[in-house]
């Protein structure tokens, strides 16, 4: 008569390789452009000075947890610790003080502390210290204007935001709040010159430029494979324990 197979040393052995492959996804190291400090309006609004906001980008073609991270200025105000999620190729608004800052569009984090009208040095840090975008601009702003509430905008989100030409005035007052920024009058003017191929050829060297950075980014492991991998462990081990166990009788 043969023995009843007991599934009690399956049970065991899943339960350690669970231990030994844990579920939880491991945060992927961020690497310098991959967030980006996008456009600022160190001026305010039309409505009052004190509504500033600054807008975050995300480069990456995956939604990027930003909790821990810090966005904080040399002379330490503002100096904001960010949560939440930017998603894939898309903006993060932090408004100052409350959320009458923008009145029709609705921020992703409320932050307190102004911004020096006569310039700031920012810095972005993820949540291991490390720098991932920098504006130096304790001398004066790059760019924005006070009386016009023109926004101080970044121009190209893969090129440093140490070069001042990388910024420029927003097109309209108020500029572009969690929306692309303004083209700008040497690109418009540029792009009316440009032939078609030309602009194709472009936009493929802007792709093949971002692809770069995406392969630099360690791309977030899947739950899924770690109880497959833990499951196959667990079915071969209950092989050889039976196997083992029919020797024996």
């Amino acid at each position: 008569m043969s023995t009843p197979v007991s599934f009690l040393p399956f049970l065991r052995i899943i339960t350690i390789c669970l231990l030994f492959f844990p579920l939880v996804t491991p945060t992927s190291a961020a690497n310098p452009l991959n967030i980006v400090i996008n456009e600022i309006a160190w001026m305010g609004t039309n409505n009052s000075p004190q509504d500033e906001w600054i807008e975050l980008y995300n480069n990456l073609s995956f939604p990027t947890n930003i909790s821990g991270w810090k966005l904080k200025s040399d002379d330490g105000t503002p100096e904001v610790i960010l949560k939440g999620k930017i998603p894939a190729k898309g903006f993060f608004l932090l408004e100052r003080t409350d959320e009458t800052t923008l009145i029709d569009i609705k921020s992703d984090l409320i932050y307190k502390g102004s911004l020096n009208n006569n310039g700031e040095r920012l810095r972005l840090f993820d949540s291991e210290g490390k720098i991932i975008d920098e504006i130096n601009c304790s001398d004066d702003w790059f760019k924005g204007n006070n009386e016009t509430k023109r926004t101080m905008e970044r121009k190209d989100t893969l090129t440093s935001g140490e070069n001042l030409e990388n910024w420029q005035n927003s097109q309209d007052t108020g500029g572009t709040p969690k929306a692309k920024n303004s083209p700008g009058e040497k690109i418009k003017e540029l792009d009316s010159r440009l032939s078609g191929e030309e602009i194709q050829v472009k936009e493929t060297e802007d792709k093949e430029e971002l692809a770069m950075i995406n392969k630099q980014v360690p791309k977030p492991w899947n739950p899924f494979f770690t109880f497959l991998i833990a499951l196959t462990i667990a079915i071969f081990s209950g092989i050889i324990v039976l196997i083992l166990r029919k020797k024996d009788n």
